[in-house]
């Protein structure tokens, strides 16, 4: 197998939950980033196994399994996707692999705001 051109998408998802409790309503937004390697030129997508190193080393990964029959590349979200994931303000790095091959890799981070919130900050 030979990747000849590689994309990445790196996106910012948030994902929300909301519960109605008498006539108030909880909204909850958990930021989540979305990871997918594809190969433009081949005919079906890799299965892609993404790592990701959080700031106290320990690593968590996840599969991107090829949608559509393999038409299109997978998507792993983080946190969600990944086991003992975790979101704390730090430098986190990741890295995709396809058939055991590293083919791609890239950092992000958490920061706090003034608010108390974290904020997501691309590498």
């Amino acid at each position: 197998m030979t990747l000849r051109r590689t994309t990445i998408t790196l996106g910012f998802a948030m994902a929300a939950c909301t519960s109605a409790v008498a006539q108030s309503v909880l909204y909850v937004a958990r930021p989540a980033i979305a990871l997918s390697v594809s190969d433009r030129t081949a005919p079906r997508q890799w299965p892609v196994e993404f790592t990701v190193t959080m700031p106290d080393g320990k690593t968590t990964t996840a599969i991107a399994a090829p949608q559509m029959g393999g038409e299109r590349a997978g998507t792993v979200h983080y946190p969600s996707d990944f086991g003992n994931a975790g979101m704390h303000v730090g430098d986190y790095g990741w890295s995709a692999r396809v058939g055991g091959k590293e083919v791609m890799r890239g950092k992000f981070s958490y920061r706090p705001s003034k608010e108390g919130q974290l904020l997501f900050v691309p590498g």
